[in-house]
């Protein structure tokens, strides 16, 4: 097995048809500040907006963030390939396919991203607050290494909000020594939906204080067609912990395995892949996660890194200047695009102190400003390139 080389989780980009009203969502209903307005490092014809998490006493630094891509287009879909190189990316861009621009999970995703709360009165908070906002939340579910309830972003992205209780190690002395069969009270057919359902806190949570605030990642969670492949590919090639063989909780047949990015285990630090053997294939756009980023220490092992997995045959993409970090970008054996990345650094054109209050963009891209904000504005459909 490769040495650990990465250190955690850095990051997770989503698409959406409209920024403004993702902003919304996350700052307002879910708390969480704009750290970042930019525009994507690879076409500035695409608008960044990054979301950050607030510091707590005595929890340390989280760097982890969220970042959504907007495709505004209503009828064309995004490249097909995604956006990963530089010249493929602009020609995506500049000539899109004629369909329909909305996302579809399946093999080769990300299925959901789970965000962290302590514990389980924070989850129920977070059920009320969400519900009287009129967003639809499910659960709460007992997850048996943690409880979680369940919800969509304006796009349709699934979110979902975990406890750090009880943890991975109740159910085993050596984390991923064996298969771990789920009690049949938390499978699907098992639960009691109607019970599950009606729980919540008794009082509206018109404010998100800081006992319940979210602190950061706990998890992320892809789609594996064959999870022993995925396993390999994981653990012996990119140099992660398998920490836990276990079942999906709602498909009958269906496994979950959990990756560890540390050696701590921490929420934030985690993995996880459904098995689900034959599953239809998804594909990207909005409402769906574009890629999850893994965080190395510095641009030396993000170098290192590169040239190892392209000695190893992986198709790795060039390095690239997001000017918050240096990353490249990989896929799983499913297709499901990945990243390896340096820390995100958002200070390097802003204060702290007023992260997100402009349109940041690179000195390549501040001479063009004026076109840049119109196209913005204006959010025009492509036009082709001649070549």
């Amino acid at each position: 097995m490769n040495q650990m080389v990465v250190s955690g989780v850095n990051s997770q980009t989503f698409i959406t048809a409209n920024l403004t009203r993702t902003e919304r969502f996350y700052t307002e209903a879910l708390g969480l500040p704009v750290v970042k307005r930019t525009v994507h490092h690879l076409d500035e014809r695409l608008p960044v907006t990054t979301f950050g998490f607030r510091r707590f006493p005595n929890e340390g630094i989280r760097g982890e963030s969220i970042t959504y891509v907007e495709w505004n287009p209503i009828f064309y879909m995004i490249p097909e390939k995604g956006f990963v190189e530089a010249d493929q990316t602009a020609r995506g861009v500049a000539s899109p396919r004629v369909g329909d621009p909305k996302g579809r999970w399946g093999a080769g995703t990300n299925h959901h991203l789970a965000l962290h709360v302590p514990d389980r009165n924070g989850l129920l908070k977070w059920k009320r607050r969400l519900t009287d906002l009129g967003v639809h939340v499910t659960g709460p579910y007992n997850r048996h290494y943690f409880h979680a309830i369940y919800l969509r972003d304006p796009d349709g992205a699934i979110i979902e909000i975990a406890t750090s209780e009880p943890g991975f190690g109740h159910d085993e002395t050596v984390l991923g020594s064996g298969y771990r069969p789920q009690p049949k009270e938390n499978l699907i057919g098992g639960r009691d939906e109607i019970l599950v359902a009606a729980e919540t806190w008794p009082n509206p949570v018109p404010t998100v204080t800081p006992d319940f605030a979210l602190r950061g990642f706990h998890h992320i969670t892809s789609i594996s067609s064959d999870a022993e492949r995925t396993e390999k590919f994981f653990v012996d090639t990119v140099g992660l912990h398998l920490i836990k063989k276990t079942d999906y909780l709602d498909e009958k047949g269906g496994t979950h395995y959990y990756y560890a990015c540390d050696d701590n285990i921490s929420p934030g630090s985690v993995l996880t892949f459904f098995g689900l053997p034959g599953y239809t294939s998804g594909r990207l756009g909005t409402g769906l996660s574009h890629h999850f980023s893994l965080q190395v220490e510095n641009d030396a092992a993000l170098k290192s890194e590169h040239a190892r997995l392209k000695r190893l045959g992986i198709d790795v993409s060039s390095i690239q200047d997001s000017i918050y970090s240096q990353l490249f970008h990989f896929r799983d054996p499913d297709g499901h695009i990945c990243a390896l990345s340096t820390p995100s650094d958002f200070t390097v054109d802003e204060d702290v102190a007023a992260l997100g209050e402009k349109l940041c963009l690179s000195e390549k891209n501040e001479q063009n400003r004026t076109s840049i904000e119109r196209h913005l504005a204006f959010r025009p459909a492509p036009v082709p390139v001649l070549e």
